[in-house]
């Protein structure tokens, strides 16, 4: 393989990000945020999964399709009216799949080293990392004054969404690509509940932050408080809510009344400690 590198993408992203630095309005931020991400979702698309897919009405072509080698599966919308789905027989792979492993791969490399150089080598066991995304990391740390050590790690972090009278406040990394910002901008954190992946509540001294996949945002925001993934936590009780939404089956949209498990502490991803509330990697040294 021969290529020559390059910064290709280099005035594109730069242009949006300084876009998205002078934005003034959410939907603003958003949509040059979404010009960059767009960009990396393209570079990493499985072509594969593509497919073909024939309306037919006649029982002729129909029989001829289902015996192809590609056939997949097929939808009856009615008696005369069938959907067939093949897998494709000839593909051009024209997405550049390594751009977006590199991305993935620099990504990696700056979380970790943030972590192990930085955190780590600061804090040692004074520092414990609650949970960890693919670009955020949630730590609990013991220290003197956070504000002060923070104020020493500036060159790592983005302070521009801080209040402007705190003492921290800065816009000179301001929306700048690789910088870290603070949740909470400010606000001591005061109880962390983390139930299991892509589930868990923040509480801070003026609000309350809560995530649970799968669980409709207003239906997260008006039902599931703090005390409730406090509650699940130590009761080991799973719980349930009841959210409408918007379903389509065979091309027809129709509105229904959904009853979903929001909480549970059950964690199929980590190996549970005794006290119920710990836990480790599985093939952790300390698990007998």
């Amino acid at each position: 393989m021969k290529f020559t590198q390059r910064c290709w993408l280099k005035d594109y992203i730069n242009f949006n990000t300084e876009q998205r630095k002078h934005a003034k309005a959410t939907f603003e931020k958003d949509f040059f945020k979404l010009l960059n991400n767009a960009v990396y979702g393209k570079t990493m698309e499985n072509l594969r999964n593509r497919m073909k897919v024939d309306i037919l009405q006649t029982k002729k072509r129909d029989e001829k399709l289902v015996a192809s080698p590609a056939f997949h599966a097929f939808t009856i919308f009615d008696e005369n009216l069938v959907a067939v789905q093949r897998k494709l027989t000839k593909l051009c792979l024209n997405r550049p799949i390594q751009v977006g492993f590199v991305i993935l791969e620099l990504s990696k490399v700056l979380m970790y080293d943030f972590h192990y150089n930085v955190i780590m080598k600061k804090y040692g066991d004074k520092a414990r990392l609650l949970f960890t995304d693919t670009d955020s990391l949630c730590y609990e740390i013991t220290t003197g004054d956070l504000n002060k050590d923070l104020e020493r790690m500036k060159q790592y972090f983005d302070f521009s969404e801080y209040p402007r009278d705190h003492p921290l406040y800065s816009d000179e990394n301001k929306k700048k690509i690789g910088y870290f910002k603070n949740e909470l901008n400010g606000q001591p954190c005061l109880e962390f509940i983390g139930l299991r992946s892509k589930m868990y509540s923040i509480l801070s001294e003026r609000d309350e932050k809560q995530t649970a996949k799968g669980i409709c945002k207003s239906v997260r925001q008006q039902q599931l408080k703090h005390a409730n993934y406090k509650e699940c936590l130590l009761s080991r009780k799973p719980s349930t809510v009841s959210q409408n939404r918007i379903g389509s089956e065979k091309h027809h949209i129709f509105s229904m009344q959904q009853s979903k498990r929001a909480l549970s502490a059950f964690d199929d991803k980590r190996f549970l400690l005794e006290d119920g509330v710990t836990s480790l990697s599985y093939g952790h040294y300390k698990i007998g």
